[in-house]
């Protein structure tokens, strides 16, 4: 009795991190004030009169990146570069269509949330220790033939259970190793109706997250392949998401292949600035879900910090814990 109770002690302690670590999601037009707790409409920031209860849509320092000069309009900002040369743009406009160096405000929106990267406020994720990782596998046992559909930490997803840990940041092999420990791996999702359901799920819990997925880059066979069980890894449209490129890319043939590079573009072929993810093949390159691609794949440095994508396959193994996780 004593031991049940300790781990239901254990997994509230959980939640009450997870809930600690998830942060406010906010609306189209709205950004996060640093606390984290509160949102703001873009267009009220810097114009005097606090809306953020910690006075950070006010800050000097916010302003002085966030103000455009007299050309301009408030939150409109002043483009001089073609095809917008001598327009105001919006926020997000200007971002995208005509980006400058060292434009602070462009930052902040990337990050969606009012502080400036030199600030020494940013949570880094929850740390993947060995207790916690081994209180996570307890509960995951406890809950795995109960009458529920999908054991603890993890939620039906169509006919699979995924674990969306959100709270943990942290590089591709550890983001497996965690989710080999609670009886899982990281996701792979093979059809266009898996991964359909996929993104249905996660716009409707309105996450804005990036994860980790169980594809990578296969040095031994020249490949993208699924970890889960080394198959190949679908290219192209419509898994991967579409790059926007600076300069005019000749458009190639369909790539289908996960085995070899992507063909060469035909002579005369049409020039576009979007291109396909993956642009990389090389070892070192993994598979990822992002929100800023609305959670089509991407291919990202391994060695980045992001959320681990758990697809349950079985009860956890303890074996396998001891290899990524810190102390």
């Amino acid at each position: 009795m004593a031991s049940a109770t300790s781990l239901v002690l254990g997994i509230v302690h959980i939640l009450f991190l997870i809930g600690r670590t998830e942060g406010v999601f906010c609306a189209s037009g709205q950004i996060r004030c640093r606390s984290r707790n509160q949102c703001v409409s873009l267009g009220d920031v810097c114009r005097s009169g606090s809306q953020c209860a910690d006075g950070s849509d006010e800050d000097t320092q916010i302003c002085s990146v966030w103000i455009s000069d007299s050309r301009c309009s408030h939150g409109e900002y002043y483009c001089a570069k073609p095809p917008y040369y001598g327009r105001c743009l919006s926020h997000a406009e200007f971002c995208t269509s005509c980006p400058e160096e060292d434009i602070g405000m462009c930052d902040l929106l990337a990050n969606n949330i009012l502080k400036l990267d030199e600030e020494e406020t940013e949570e880094t994720g929850l740390s993947l220790t060995k207790e916690l990782v081994s209180l996570m596998q307890k509960a995951v046992n406890a809950t795995t033939n109960v009458s529920t559909s999908c054991p603890m930490f993890y939620s039906p997803v169509g006919d699979a259970c995924l674990s969306f840990f959100t709270p943990a940041k942290v590089p591709w092999p550890e983001a497996r190793q965690f989710c080999l420990s609670i009886g899982g791996d990281l996701a792979a999702i093979k059809g266009f109706v898996d991964h359909d359901k996929l993104l249905g799920y996660m716009q409707k819990a309105h996450l804005t997250t990036d994860f980790w997925i169980g594809g990578r880059f296969d040095v031994d066979t020249n490949s993208w392949s699924w970890v889960l069980d080394d198959t190949p890894l679908p290219l192209g449209a419509p898994f991967w998401a579409a790059r926007y490129n600076s300069s005019c890319v000749p458009r190639s043939p369909p790539h289908t292949d996960p085995f070899s590079p992507a063909p060469k573009a035909l002579p005369k072929a049409p020039c576009f600035n979007y291109v396909l993810a993956p642009a990389h093949r090389s070892s070192g390159w993994c598979a990822a879900m992002t929100y800023e691609h609305y959670y089509y794949y991407t291919d990202e440095e391994c060695q980045e910090n992001r959320s681990p994508l758990c697809l349950f396959t079985g009860r956890p193994r303890q074996e396998q814990v001891d290899t990524s996780l810190t102390d």
